[in-house]
């Protein structure tokens, strides 16, 4: 059996005490209609009280929703999360992100996703560094070396010379022919 709570004072108003019942009974679960019947009410006058009074709630979401919306693999958002970028809560088995987290992550994601040689967007995939600078790197090796892998590969080339010198002399005169 329901209990009818009566509201209190003139034309129509809530006491502070009823509004807080109500907003204690409809984040226990209950419905528009259960609390327009305890309150003698309809269900929309009680959505408009509840919209008045109760603050709005933190939508949270799970994370594979949200990789799956923005178009991200969910690894780019647990990589965000251990580096402790953005910090989501566990409340259970699921990481959740409120709408705010959400507004920020594309921005993150692109701040973290930069190619570390000339700072465009890196595609899915590369970590480090873009299409451009990839092949850019393929194809000019030397440059990419620390100081110590030059000096090793200086060394094999004067070996390589001096082992070779007929070699060397074709594909010097053939470089200028």
């Amino acid at each position: 059996m329901q209990k009818i709570v009566e509201y209190s004072g003139m034309n129509n108003r809530l006491s502070p005490a009823t509004v807080e019942l109500l907003i204690r009974a409809r984040s226990r679960g209950k419905s528009l209609r259960q609390l327009g019947q305890m309150f003698n009410k309809s269900h929309e006058s009680i959505r408009q009280l509840l919209a008045k009074y109760n603050p709005p709630q933190v939508t949270l979401l799970p994370e594979e929703r949200i990789a799956a919306n923005l178009g991200y693999p969910s690894r780019w958002l647990a990589r965000l999360r251990k580096e402790g970028i953005i910090n989501p809560i566990r409340p259970g088995r699921f990481w959740l992100y409120s709408e705010e987290q959400v507004r920020q992550i594309p921005p993150l994601i692109a701040e973290t996703r930069k190619c570390e040689q000339c700072g465009k967007p890196c595609p899915p995939g590369s970590h480090k560094i873009c299409g451009e600078c990839s092949q850019y790197k393929r194809k000019h090796p030397y440059l990419f070396l620390s100081p110590e892998q030059k000096a090793s590969q200086r060394e094999r080339c004067r070996v390589w010379r001096r082992a070779n010198p007929e070699r060397l002399k074709e594909i010097r005169s053939s470089a200028y022919t």
